[in-house]
């Protein structure tokens, strides 16, 4: 029924060639999440994820090995940990400093919930705190950096322009989106090992899955090759293999890869804050602007202004790799 609804809209009726071709890529887009929910818990589910969120690029699992390599367990460290109240009452904090310099986001609240797993998540302006979550003191600035100042910020960015679909998000927004989440955490300081190894050993498993490995081989892939423990590995792969195998996990480094590269080839970030685009709508934004189709961002994030990020930047656009950026962080 819902599909019937979907295509039911007539965008022809669109007059404009670039905004008929952004709603027939959202609607190809829902097309394909409805089509993932018919599929759940079958093989075919596997191959639509993998239209959806697209294979592991050759460059993509060359750098995820690479972070495994660079990057050894153990490596980490981990000290006080930090409630859901303490977590919920620093967002309060971010969204009342992000307000005094943008009405709009007087809408944004925080919520503790008891029905999610531990952890934070964003829908729309609202931050979801579970009251099970329990966070590194120096992981929270970072989680909060990558919550509200880009999931927030891109959705009330994007709410605030005449097109409503740069708030909901542009066909394929979520890679990006987390790419520069986990952008916004290194350059405050907080990209930790144990988060660098997760989000590596997420595309290994994926490209190992879609190269026919079952679970088993998946998990002993993550303990045995890259020293994984096994509880580590078992909630990696688990992810990923749910409901029929979910290649979604790879988009994550994969934004963050892309986000790089931008800054490395001198491309500038303001594109990236109107709303909840893809890195192939760059060039639409910049389109869009100059005919006055769309609005300047209401705010842009905290972090930018922070000199070790400005510092982090500058070596990254220098030609130094992230990677010794972080082996080596330059003095704020």
């Amino acid at each position: 029924m819902v599909k019937r609804r979907l295509y039911a809209i007539d965008l022809r009726a669109v007059e404009d060639p670039v905004l008929e071709h952004l709603f027939a890529e959202k609607r190809m887009e829902l097309d394909q999440q409805l089509t993932m929910l018919q599929r759940r818990n079958t093989p075919a589910f596997r191959y639509v994820s993998l239209l959806q969120y697209g294979p592991v690029e050759p460059d993509l699992l060359a750098l995820a090995n690479t972070l495994l390599e660079a990057f050894p367990p153990g490596t980490g460290r981990c000290g006080e940990r930090l409630g859901a109240a303490a977590v919920q009452a620093e967002a309060t904090r971010m969204l009342a400093r992000y307000a005094r310099r943008a009405p709009a986001f007087a809408a944004a609240e925080t919520s503790l919930r008891s029905d999610t797993g531990p952890g934070l998540m964003v829908s729309g302006s609202s931050l979801l705190i579970s009251t099970a979550t329990m966070v590194p003191r120096d992981r929270l600035d970072p989680l909060l950096q990558h919550e509200i100042s880009v999931h927030v910020l891109t959705y009330i960015n994007g709410s605030q322009q005449g097109l409503g679909i740069f708030g909901a998000g542009l066909a394929g927004y979520e890679g990006l989106q987390e790419g520069l989440g986990v952008f916004a955490e290194f350059l405050v300081g907080g990209l930790t090992v144990a988060r660098l190894r997760l989000l590596a050993a997420r595309v290994v498993v994926v490209d190992a899955m879609l190269g026919g490995a079952d679970f088993i081989q998946c998990h002993r892939l993550l303990q045995g090759k890259h020293g994984f423990s096994s509880g580590g590995a078992f909630n990696i792969v688990a992810r990923i293999f749910r409901s029929g195998g979910l290649t979604k996990d790879a988009i994550y480094l994969r934004g963050f890869q892309q986000v790089l590269q931008r800054v490395a080839d001198g491309g500038s970030l303001d594109p990236l804050w109107y709303g909840k685009i893809a890195e192939h709508h760059v060039p639409v934004v910049e389109e869009l602007k100059a005919r006055g189709m769309l609005r300047s961002p209401v705010a842009t994030p905290e972090f930018l202004e922070r000199p070790c990020a400005q510092a982090r930047l500058s070596h990254l656009r220098q030609g130094h790799s992230f990677i010794d950026v972080l082996k080596d962080p330059p003095p704020c």
